[in-house]
């Protein structure tokens, strides 16, 4: 009986674990209100917008790098769903399970978003290269032809291989379609940037430079239709690895911060200066309420970041030996205050104190 019990109550305990998490997802696709999940529905939809108009249009265009564009965006509304999911997810207040706070889920989500944009540029790079030995390949199969028999070659492009060539060409409209999608998500970049350095969000900005990615994506697919258009292949390849490193340089960026901040890596060292020079400025006032000159100064400070709050210890050395609980709460109080008021993504400060 006791086993049977014991049983029954964990799998009520993963039932209501499991409800929660399936709440917190229709919740995160309705929409809080709030800006961050507002501008990534926004993208949400935009990408779906997207992933229809460009694989309709590559299919009647003959576009093989628009087609190839679609699908990019299509695998995009993963990210989408998952920085929704964190960013609500992150923003539930602390309970029992979760003494910090549900932070953490944001620094998860920045993590992923950093896994997706490695692996599109890690995809571009591939494609690039692949035309590029196609190229090669073309040009050693053509220069000899040129060089030895160029009427022979002038003739032989109005043949049946040269039609055959020409009835597979990719329609120019498709390079408009290209770049409608570089200007939207160009412009979902900078909407969702804006919100995430507001919200000091680190799951909001990686999604934001993966739309970014994205223009970029869109940019090479665009070269590469203008350039197939011209004669100009050797377009698509040189533009795929620049863009490459571009994003993998942002992915790489991304991982490394959400990652330091999973394994609880302590913030910049500036910050904390920072604020170890603000609070020995504050000690220097006059306060009714409390005898700043009983500190002598701040020892240590250490930080950790929880998605976009942050939690702050400090050790503290006093001069006056003989402070009572009351002025050592009170002063416990205020420092937090001082650094709440300054820093607004500040939700907790520990402070100990030290003879």
């Amino acid at each position: 009986m006791p086993c049977s019990h014991s049983h029954s109550s964990d799998s009520h305990h993963h039932s209501h674990e499991d409800g929660e998490e399936q709440a917190a997802l229709l919740d995160a696709l309705r929409g809080q209100g709030d800006k961050g999940s507002l501008v990534t529905l926004i993208g949400l939809g935009s990408n779906i917008m997207l992933t229809l108009t460009k694989g309709i249009a590559g299919y009647y265009l003959s576009s093989a790098s628009l087609m190839a564009d679609a699908g990019h965006s299509l695998s995009d509304l993963i990210g989408d769903f998952i920085t929704l999911f964190c960013w609500n997810w992150s923003k539930k207040p602390k309970d029992q399970s979760y003494p910090f706070g549900y932070g953490k889920y944001e620094s998860v989500g920045s993590l992923i978003v950093a896994f997706f944009l490695i692996s599109g540029g890690l995809g571009i790079a591939l494609r690039s290269q692949l035309d590029q030995s196609s190229l090669i390949s073309n040009l050693l199969t053509w220069l000899p032809d040129s060089i030895s028999l160029p009427h022979t070659h002038s003739h032989s492009h109005g043949s049946e291989d040269g039609s055959h060539d020409h009835d597979h060409s990719v329609d120019f409209r498709a390079a408009y379609f290209a770049l409608l999608s570089v200007v939207v998500k160009e412009w979902l970049y900078r909407m969702t940037y804006r919100v995430g350095k507001a919200e000091d969000s680190n799951v909001l900005l990686a999604n934001a430079l993966h739309h970014r990615s994205d223009a970029f994506g869109s940019l090479v697919a665009l070269l590469a239709i203008v350039g197939s258009s011209f004669g100009l292949t050797i377009l698509d390849p040189i533009g795929g690895f620049i863009v490459c490193g571009m994003i993998l340089s942002s992915g790489y960026e991304i991982g490394k911060k959400s990652f330091q901040e999973l394994v609880d890596r302590s913030t910049n060292q500036t910050f904390e200066e920072d604020l170890k020079n603000l609070l020995n400025t504050s000690f220097q006032r006059k306060d009714n309420l409390i005898d700043w000159s009983s500190i002598e100064e701040v020892m240590k400070i250490r930080s950790l970041r929880f998605g976009s709050k942050m939690m702050i210890f400090l050790e503290v050395k006093v001069v006056d030996h003989k402070l009572s609980l009351r002025e050592i709460v009170l002063m416990e109080v205020m420092l937090g205050k001082t650094i709440k008021k300054e820093k607004k993504n500040v939700e907790e400060v520990v402070v100990r104190f030290r003879a």
